[in-house]
């Protein structure tokens, strides 16, 4: 059962440390004119403590990694954690905010009410813990898969995108087509990031994991 959960586990958690990411490429592509809040934190550009996203995405990268290669005890106590945060933070912002409350993309132009996002994210936040209690209680234990080719390429390749991504931030002005083009660049590149920690798994292992 734990096999079954893992990847929606892991494809919520790369979703939601994109928030984490995201925002700091915009600013070290084009801080001017580009406005952010997080935590509870706001600010323009490098005007604020914007170097809160550095920790942040530090968290989240190592939290995958262990998802995918271990420690075990380490991806299960991260996870959890991370998705209590977030979804607290997401219901903290109803209460506080009431139905004004929304969830902004700035470059994709996109405005969500946050009281609409309350249900999935403590649904997904149900489906990490169980996915740590099952995991942890599953007798068998997946033997290390070492870094492979197939690592290095997509680690590689998430650089390129990222390098892209970057130019492209800068070509833009935050609010145009070409800032949507990076935002989506940056999205693959963290997709792609995130996968290059994956062990190639044989296929008894994917099909145990519901991969296909």
């Amino acid at each position: 059962m734990a096999d079954r959960l893992f990847p929606p586990v892991v494809g919520w958690t790369i979703f939601t440390g994109i928030f984490a990411w995201l925002p700091l490429v915009r600013i070290i592509g084009r801080a001017e004119g580009y406005t952010w809040s997080i935590l509870g934190l706001s600010g323009a550009g490098t005007e604020g403590p914007f170097l809160v996203f550095l920790p942040l995405t530090g968290y989240v990268v190592v939290m995958i990694y262990a998802l995918h290669r271990g420690p075990r005890t380490l991806a299960h106590v991260m996870c959890v954690l991370w998705h209590l945060a977030v979804t607290g933070l997401v219901i903290a912002g109803v209460v506080l905010g009431g139905t004004d409350a929304t969830w902004q993309g700035q470059g994709l132009h996109f405005s969500i009410p946050m009281w609409l996002l309350v249900v999935p994210f403590l649904g997904f936040t149900g489906v990490a813990i169980a996915w740590a209690v099952l995991d942890r209680r599953a007798e068998s234990r997946n033997t290390p898969v070492p870094w492979s080719r197939r690592n290095t390429t997509r680690l590689v390749a998430s650089i390129v995108l990222l390098a892209a991504a970057l130019v492209l931030f800068r070509a833009g002005t935050n609010y145009n087509w070409v800032t949507a083009v990076a935002i989506v660049t940056t999205i693959a590149h963290w997709v792609l990031l995130a996968e290059s920690f994956a062990p190639k798994l044989a296929p008894t292992a994917r099909a145990q994991r519901g991969i296909s």
